[in-house]
């Protein structure tokens, strides 16, 4: 009585944070999604308007650090002239080459041009249109006009190479997280999953339930009808919470991307390449959405392994226990004694799971070249590929299913001698 009243309390608990578990990884989900979303690459070292903005402040620095100084003005001076001075010379020749071309038209062209354009005297008045230009340069005026120039420019080229960024969900989440900037949203994102994660030590006093209850199920084989009804009600929480939460996160992340931009640096941080995060019923509707024939026989074998049949083979067992006899159909036995030699199915579906939606090996691979292949840049990437709970969940689930199919037999033999019925023969598998 008393390990019944023990199993069922596990059970309670055992339920009740599988529920807590499921609401704050739902929640944590959401802001993990979210926080993806704001970090894509899309919005960062891809972005068209990221780009002008960079440029546009280079721009206003460059132009803003430029000061003519008594030490560069000599300089100054002595390149502005040398520009002048060949402007005038390639002037003069060209304009003596197209007169040439045209005759006497040209040379009477010509002889009026040295009188009214006089090169000669112009040339003596470069140190006067020097003095003018640095005189320019030195007005604050001209400087911001320049600067608003440049930049406008650059905003003209940018719009006229670049598609438009569709911003729907970058601004719905800003909204959302009642923010006006990207870094403002980070903010509010990080102190939300901040209180999410320390609500996931409900997480860890599940797992000690679950090992109470598997130490009993292990060192104390001989459980009665009830015991054993327990057993299977709880693995069933388990089998549920392990294939409606995620097994794994992937994703792939250019932690820092560094270069000198017209002697500037420029850093991106945090650029997400890829993210993907599936429980195994969420992998199941995405192979049958694809409408691949091949995709749906992994699809079906998927839901018949992971979820079909253990759940069969806890609902058979469950009658068997509750009626105390063992099933007299073909089906039925097979469900709840020979479909333990399939066990080992389970961990193949896990493998195959992982192996779909996870290529860590491929992404590890291919930051790595990307981080050799930069040169002169910078580049440190990141593979956040973590196991989530719902891996954790699900493989609790198979060790108790395990433990739980080589006792039933036993439990219901019991519980027949008991209740002085005619045991039915049928041996175990």
């Amino acid at each position: 009585m008393t390990r019944l009243f023990i199993s069922v309390s596990l059970l309670v608990m055992i339920s009740f944070c599988s529920l807590q578990v499921y609401k704050v990884e739902s929640e944590k989900r959401v802001l993990k999604a979210d926080y993806v979303e704001l970090s894509h690459i899309k919005y960062g070292l891809f972005n068209v308007d990221e780009w002008k903005g960079i440029i546009a402040d280079i721009i206003d620095k460059k132009v803003r650090e430029f000061e003519i100084t008594p030490e560069n003005e000599k300089e100054i001076r002595k390149k502005t002239e040398k520009i002048l001075k060949d402007l005038l010379d390639q002037a003069e020749v060209l304009m003596q080459e197209e007169n040439k071309r045209e005759g006497l038209k040209g040379f009477f062209r010509q002889a009026v041009s040295d009188i009214v354009v006089p090169f000669d005297k112009l040339r003596q008045r470069i140190p006067e249109f020097t003095n003018t230009i640095v005189k320019a340069l030195k007005d604050p005026q001209t400087k911001k006009d320049l600067k608003n120039y440049l930049v406008e420019k650059v905003d003209e080229f940018a719009d006229d190479t670049v598609g438009k960024m569709d911003y729907s969900t970058f601004n719905a989440l800003l909204a959302t997280y009642e923010a006006e900037t990207k870094e403002q949203a980070f903010a509010k994102l990080d102190e939300l999953r901040a209180k999410a994660d320390q609500k996931v030590q409900i997480f860890i006093i599940l797992l000690a339930f679950a090992a109470i209850l598997l130490t009993i199920m292990v060192f104390l084989p001989k459980a009665g009808v009830a015991e054993m009804g327990v057993y299977t009600i709880t693995a069933f929480v388990l089998l549920v919470a392990g294939i409606a939460l995620p097994m794994i996160d992937i994703e792939a992340t250019i932690a820092s991307f560094s270069f000198l931009l017209i002697g500037e640096p420029v850093t991106f941080e945090n650029q997400v390449l890829f993210f993907q995060s599936k429980s195994i019923l969420e992998v199941v509707g995405i192979l049958i959405q694809r409408g691949d024939a091949a995709l749906a026989v992994v699809a079906i074998l998927i839901f018949s392994f992971s979820i079909l049949i253990p759940l069969l083979k806890l609902t058979f067992s469950f009658i068997a226990l509750v009626r105390k006899k063992a099933p007299t159909s073909k089906v039925g036995q097979f469900i709840v004694f020979k479909s333990g030699k399939w066990s080992m199915a389970d961990v193949m579906v896990v493998a195959l799971f992982m192996a779909y939606i996870g290529f860590s090996g491929v992404i590890n691979s291919q930051l790595t070249q990307l981080e050799r292949a930069s040169g002169t840049l910078e580049v440190f990437t990141t593979n956040n590929s973590t196991l989530q709970l719902g891996f954790y969940l699900f493989t609790a689930y198979s060790i108790v299913g395990l433990i739980l199919s080589s006792n039933i037999n036993r439990g219901i033999r019991n519980a027949q001698v008991e209740d002085a019925e005619i045991p039915i023969k049928w041996t175990e598998q």
